[in-house]
């Protein structure tokens, strides 16, 4: 009788993560930003949604908030700025304590980076292979200090926009104001991350390596090669 409930346990278990992996491959991460702004409010928001689960970060109307959503339905909400406030004390002294470590050279820093570079670079490889644009569209209206300013601002914004004339995902428009300064307009951006688990997996392969562990260690002050 234990053999079998341990049976069904471990079948559960690996059911479920076979399951997770398997979504993890096919749904793909959404991520949209939208943004507003006028002579009266400015307003933004960055939502990272995959499945039923949604990350949003609302900026807007003197207010930082933080929203976890699952199925649409509002489960946590954090206001950014309070929570930078109630910093812990243990955290602030931790971060005393790193800031008295002695700093790495410059040398050492491109040495780290160079040693990192060909990890970072098959991640994203990765990540670029596996994103997908969607909308990139903007509507603004620039007036600056000089007319002559916006004028060339408004000749690079055209010479763009009809050299991503056949990118349909991509529209941007700019009206120029001339005799005043202003700056409102939208902006809207959505593309989608395919594959997931190929990203995870692409970090996961560089971190099982030592020296990329140990590199990591050293450019936070855990630790140093070798040790």
């Amino acid at each position: 009788m234990a053999a079998t409930l341990l049976f069904v346990v471990l079948l559960t278990v690996a059911v479920i993560l076979l399951a997770l992996l398997l979504a993890l491959y096919l749904v793909p991460v959404i991520v949209s930003t939208v943004a507003d702004c006028s002579r009266e409010r400015a307003r933004a928001a960055a939502t990272v949604a995959w499945g039923i689960a949604e990350a949003r970060i609302r900026v807007g109307d003197g207010a930082q908030v933080l929203e976890i959503l699952l199925a649409g339905r509002r489960v946590m909400t954090r206001d950014l700025e309070e929570l930078a406030a109630a910093e812990p004390k243990e955290g602030k002294e931790e971060k005393k304590k790193e800031e008295r470590k002695p700093a790495l050279s410059a040398r050492e820093y491109l040495d780290v980076a160079g040693d990192l570079w060909p990890h970072l670079r098959r991640i994203l490889e990765t990540v670029y292979r596996s994103l997908c644009l969607e909308t990139l569209r903007g509507d603004i209206v620039l007036g600056l200090e000089s007319p002559a300013d916006t004028g060339v601002v408004y000749g690079y914004c055209t010479a763009a926009r009809y050299a991503l004339w056949p990118a349909e995902a991509i529209d941007f428009v700019m009206t120029p104001v001339f005799d005043r300064e202003i700056f409102e307009g939208t902006f809207i951006l959505r593309m989608q991350v395919r594959r997931p688990l190929l990203i995870l997996i692409a970090v996961a392969r560089a971190l099982l390596k030592k020296p990329v562990r140990e590199r990591l260690r050293q450019v936070s002050g855990r630790g140093a090669p070798g040790a």
